[in-house]
């Protein structure tokens, strides 16, 4: 898009199964005047949830500073915690702007999740599925694994495993239909990448935005319990050509509503509109300071941090007794691991 990019982040924490590897690798307690000795002047400094670096000292940078959250629903008080580093906060969960009080109302933002049309799209292949489900499943008694179960038994539809990204548009593509179970409200990233895929999306019935996205009956199907999401599984299998018009008018939205490069655009135009200092952490002391800090690397598991702040806050004769705890707590992660 024209601008000059710097993606740096705390040193990697390798994942087992996709062997995401970060970029430039900073310890966590890395300063803001570092970044712009190396980098030189900052206009933005955008951290995106769950990766990335947030630097000390952020409460007193020169540049305006955003970030970008995810998953409400599973966690909802770590994020809360995460908003009060940054001046603007953007949600993919429209439900939860409410939840974010801390911030003048300009400066949380709704930004749903998108698709990178260059990898998220249709993929030349047989239909082989009539229903595909990609996610995960959790315990015996939950209802994705129940559904999932019934779905097996009645029509075609992919094994259920685990799939690396870069495998998720075969399936869908391969699908005639992709149904999505979304946890608690969600409006995940599935919505779009089965629309993105050229398949058939079947989701949950819930006012989490979808509604204000994407029109029900033109764009997706959608289900208010299981009995209607088995009824309308077996009649969209049994009208191949209403399916396949909902699929292409769902695939044409999202390339034309839902990229990358719009939401950037959205969050680019939020931020130049006022850069305003309003992050909470500006405002408090140091001690407060000091404790955000000290939470934050308990969230990230980083003992040698939290160890770190707190003897130098004893050195320093600060503050330190209220920062003992979220180290103590990373410590005993390691050690229990």
């Amino acid at each position: 898009m024209g601008h000059e990019v710097k993606t740096v982040s705390i040193p990697s924490r390798e994942s087992p199964v996709d062997r995401i590897d970060t970029f430039i690798g900073y310890a966590a307690r890395t300063r803001f005047e570092e970044l712009q000795k190396h980098f030189g002047p900052v206009d933005l400094f955008l951290y995106v949830e769950p990766l990335g670096l947030i630097p000390e000292g952020i409460d007193q940078a020169p540049f305006v500073t955003a970030a970008v959250l995810c998953d409400m629903h599973n966690h909802l008080a770590s994020r809360q915690h995460l908003a009060r580093f940054f001046d603007h906060v953007f949600l993919y969960q429209r439900n939860y702007i409410s939840k974010f009080t801390e911030h003048p109302n300009t400066h949380i933002h709704w930004l749903p999740y998108a698709c990178d049309t260059e990898v998220i799209a249709p993929v030349k292949v047989q239909t082989e599925w009539d229903v595909a489900f990609v996610g995960q499943l959790f315990n015996p008694g939950h209802e994705r694994r129940r559904i999932t179960n019934e779905i097996g038994r009645r029509w075609r539809t992919n094994p259920q495993r685990y799939y690396p990204q870069a495998e998720i548009p075969l399936v869908y593509s391969a699908a005639k239909i992709v149904i999505n179970l979304p946890l608690k409200d969600d409006l995940n990233f599935r919505t779009f990448e089965a629309m993105s895929c050229g398949a058939m999306l079947l989701t949950r019935r819930i006012a989490n935005g979808q509604e204000i996205l994407f029109k029900e009956g033109q764009h997706f199907v959608a289900f208010s319990s299981e009995p209607e999401l088995y009824e309308q599984i077996e009649h969209y299998l049994t009208h191949e050509e209403e399916r396949a018009r909902i699929a292409a008018a769902g695939l044409a939205e999202v390339r034309a509503k839902h990229t990358l490069e719009l939401r950037l655009e959205r969050l680019l135009q939020a931020v130049s509109a006022d850069r305003s200092p309003v992050a909470p952490i500006r405002k408090m002391g140091r001690a407060q300071v000091d404790r955000c800090y000290a939470l934050l690397y308990e969230q990230w598991y980083d003992a040698t941090a939290g160890l770190q702040l707190l003897r130098e806050a004893r050195k320093e004769r600060r503050p330190w007794a209220h920062l003992a705890a979220p180290a103590m707590k990373s410590v005993l992660r390691l050690l229990l691991r």
